[in-house]
């Protein structure tokens, strides 16, 4: 294991010479913002954390499809993505912080202002990823009083058992995808006995290679793209979380991203998450 680790880092250390991907635009949503700034009031409020190495605020692989199906049932709805100024979405803060703590103090500060502008509205808390780690601890976060107007909590790819498994209040109704059998999402789903490690550096990076071919529309090709050049980096900065990780096999699970952990917004993961909340409001 120790070889492995030694011969990653040289790999990556290699990696970081590649080109910068320009950054994505279209993938902000300020909704609850805009409100607090002084807009009308919207019945119902969502925030949403976006995941690990996503752009914007919502990013493109969950957030803006997520925001389409919630718009398509709710006429009264202000969605927002976490601050990314406070929550940059890096490796490093999932595998060090296990999710961003200033993205989720930033998630906590904007529900608890939306909710003293408008005492009549019903939020969801919501988070895809590392942004669903954001959403477990941001919740946490929130005053009693505030959190009080809390009706439900929505994750994608959640790997929140692997980190500390915050338990959300009885009194929130949660709904949480995750893709599980054949083609499964490491992240959140149970691994059988005889699942295969990680033994290369290649069975870590590999998967970013495959998402290119994956994505749909312009906007993810984009990001796909940035990715398989951006995760070596990023792997780089985080390398003693990494490191930490990739020798403690109780941890080495955070570490299994996968094509599927990308695809909650392309299969009607996000349909049935907006159908969910649409019923609770």
């Amino acid at each position: 294991m120790k070889t492995f680790t030694l011969v990653a880092f040289a790999v990556l250390g290699v990696a970081l010479a590649r080109p910068a991907v320009k950054r994505l635009s279209g993938d902000t949503a300020n909704g609850m913002q805009d409100v607090i700034s002084g807009s009308a009031c919207k019945d119902v409020a969502v925030i949403f954390a976006r995941g690990t190495f996503d752009s914007g605020n919502i990013g493109v692989w969950v957030g803006p499809q997520f925001q389409a199906a919630l718009q398509s049932q709710i006429g009264s709805l202000a969605f927002q993505g976490v601050d990314s100024n406070a929550y940059p979405a890096t490796l490093s803060s999932y595998l060090a912080e296990g999710g961003s703590d200033a993205g989720s103090q930033s998630l906590a500060d904007t529900v608890t202002d939306y909710v003293n502008a408008c005492p009549s509205s019903k939020v969801v808390v919501t988070g895809w990823s590392q942004g669903a780690l954001v959403a477990h601890k941001g919740l946490n976060l929130i005053p009693a009083n505030i959190q009080s107007h809390v009706v439900g909590f929505v994750t994608f790819g959640d790997p929140n058992r692997l980190f500390t498994n915050a338990a959300v209040p009885a009194s929130i109704a949660v709904h949480s995808e995750c893709f599980t059998g054949t083609l499964l999402d490491p992240l959140c789903a149970s691994l059988s006995s005889d699942f295969k490690w990680p033994t290369s550096i290649s069975d870590i990076t590999g998967p970013f290679e495959d998402l290119p071919s994956l994505a749909t529309g312009a906007s993810e090709v984009a990001s796909a793209a940035e990715l398989v050049v951006d995760f070596p980096g990023q792997l780089w900065d985080a390398r003693h979380a990494f490191e930490d990780a990739l020798t403690d096999t109780s941890k080495m699970q955070r570490l299994l991203l996968s094509p599927q952990h990308f695809m909650y917004g392309n299969n009607g993961q996000t349909t049935t998450a907006a159908n969910f909340v649409a019923g609770l409001v």
